[in-house]
């Protein structure tokens, strides 16, 4: 984090140079577009391939807002469905999915501090989970 002693710089990212990074969840990779050391806040797109998801309910350690840049991302219990332009926002501590993408779907997903409390089985790694 910057300190008033150092000049405050801008950043840019052309998210089309970026790697998709596979996570360990089979159909889901992400491009980290943008992450906070000291509180792990982040910022990063996300992409469930067609017919993956989110196996089982989980909850996060902080908020966790998504906006819809394509596809259908949906929330199988509760039926919240996600498709381009649509923004969701899960509090903190809310117990929810599974999910299935029903289209490839590409998400904006922001945390205003840490993903999980701890690590969900359907991660097979503490990175995958951060």
């Amino acid at each position: 984090m910057a300190s008033f002693d150092e000049p405050l710089r801008e950043l840019l990212l052309q998210t089309d140079d970026l790697e998709w990074v596979e996570k360990s969840l089979d159909g889901l990779s992400h491009k980290m577009l943008w992450r906070d050391p000291e509180t792990e806040a982040s910022i990063a797109l996300v992409r469930f391939e067609k017919g993956s998801g989110i196996p089982s309910t989980h909850k996060h350690a902080s908020n966790q807002f998504m906006f819809c840049l394509s596809g259908r991302y949906v929330y199988v219990p509760t039926g919240v469905t996600l498709v381009k332009g649509s923004f969701y926002w899960n509090p903190k501590g809310l117990v929810h999915g599974p999910t299935l993408a029903e289209e490839t779907s590409v998400l904006l997903e922001v945390y205003d501090g840490p993903h999980y409390p701890e690590r969900p089985a359907f991660y097979d790694n503490d990175e995958d989970a951060r």
